[in-house]
């Protein structure tokens, strides 16, 4: 995996600019290694490699831009989510180990869980919780949501896992939305470590997202 992620990663670590300064190549292949872990997805279907400008518009990798929104939202949660998948991630089972890892009943796992919720949702939803909220005790679903920039949305994995067109960004005529999408989830993995919410549970991978608005 450490091999395919680096060829996938290439030389873009080059053209990070100041919003995700701080951040190596070593940084963002973990970042990228770890979030095929927690979602179920390969490398390939992570819309990773996606350019966008940030706000002083350096061209930059939509991997580059959703590490810098974790770290700059929960810096320690994130931080200490990062060590434990280097810790893990040379070993035959780290799947085993991480989910070992995040489903500890102490405060070091607690905050492990909801870095590792982060991970999921970013990719699929382009969200994540808004650390300013919190959860409720009982689900752990958090009702504040923060949501990326217009471009991020479309390229949330979630539409194409459920075989949907992304609401306000397809060509089909008015009305489409009342056909129910088919899941489609051949290219996908088996299986994904983080529960993340209540609404739809995907089968064959076990991830539980929910839906955005609309």
């Amino acid at each position: 995996m450490k091999g395919a992620t680096a060829i996938a990663l290439g030389g873009a670590t080059a053209l990070v600019g100041t919003a995700a300064q701080g951040a190596n190549a070593t940084d963002h292949e973990a970042f990228i290694a770890l979030s095929v872990t927690l979602t179920g997805l390969t490398a390939a279907e992570l819309p990773a490699m996606v350019e966008q400008n940030d706000a002083l518009g350096v061209r930059l990798k939509l991997y580059e831009i959703y590490f810098e929104r974790l770290r700059s939202s929960y810096p320690a949660e994130f931080r200490e989510l990062l060590v434990a998948w280097r810790e893990v991630e040379d070993k035959p089972d780290h799947e085993l180990v991480l989910s070992e890892k995040l489903a500890a009943m102490d405060p070091a796992a607690e905050r492990l869980r909801v870095a590792a919720r982060q991970v999921v949702k970013i990719w699929l939803l382009s969200t994540i919780d808004d650390p300013r909220t919190k959860p409720d005790v009982k689900t752990g679903r958090n009702n504040g949501q923060l949501g990326g920039d217009l471009g991020q949305y479309q390229y949330s994995a979630i539409w194409k896992l459920i075989g949907a067109p992304v609401p306000g960004y397809s060509s089909f005529s008015h009305g489409y939305w009342v056909n129910k999408p088919g899941i489609k989830l051949d290219a996908g993995a088996a299986y994904s470590l983080l529960p993340i919410s209540t609404d739809l549970l995907l089968p064959d991978i076990g991830t539980i997202v929910e839906l955005p608005d609309g």
